[in-house]
């Protein structure tokens, strides 16, 4: 009998140990909250492609696709800008603007990246080499994890 009850106390007392340890947890102060996770705006391609010949040079195309590389965030809305030179060492002159309302990356998505492919058109006069330089986010409107891989360049030589 003397068994019984010692088995007994020892049962009470791991029961009354499991309350207070958890009334102790109830206490604690609330753990930090989790980091949260900033998108990554990236310019993924600078493509140009000639779409037509005229006398005075080369029609050009020139598409750009941005991409978020951070799964499960968004950017919210940002700008994109297209600059082009003939002498980098002299300046860009502005060739267009176009915005992004958001990129999302889905959580979900495994191989897809979200992304948008913004195109511009420009006339390259016959013999001119031009270099382009594409900004994406250039307003800075983005809190990202990496604010160094927002510019790219591409550039095209029109033969005519």
């Amino acid at each position: 009998m003397k068994r019984f009850n010692f088995l007994h106390l020892a049962v009470c007392i791991a029961i009354v140990m499991t309350f207070a340890v958890l009334a102790e947890a109830a206490k604690a102060p609330d753990s930090p909250e989790a980091v949260k996770l900033k998108p990554d705006i990236a310019i993924s391609e600078v493509k140009i492609s000639r779409i037509s010949v005229v006398p005075a040079g080369d029609n050009v195309q020139i598409n750009v696709t941005v991409v978020n590389r951070i799964r499960g965030t968004s950017t919210g809305p940002f700008k994109v800008k297209v600059e082009w030179t003939e002498d980098p060492t002299v300046g860009f002159n502005l060739l267009g603007t176009g915005g992004v309302t958001n990129l999302a990356y889905d959580s979900a998505s495994v191989v897809v990246r979200n992304g948008k492919t913004l195109s511009f058109n420009q006339l390259v006069p016959t013999g001119k080499s031009y270099k382009y330089r594409v900004t994406a986010d250039y307003l800075n409107q983005v809190d990202e994890a990496d604010e160094t891989n927002n510019v790219a360049s591409a550039g095209y030589i029109a033969s005519g």
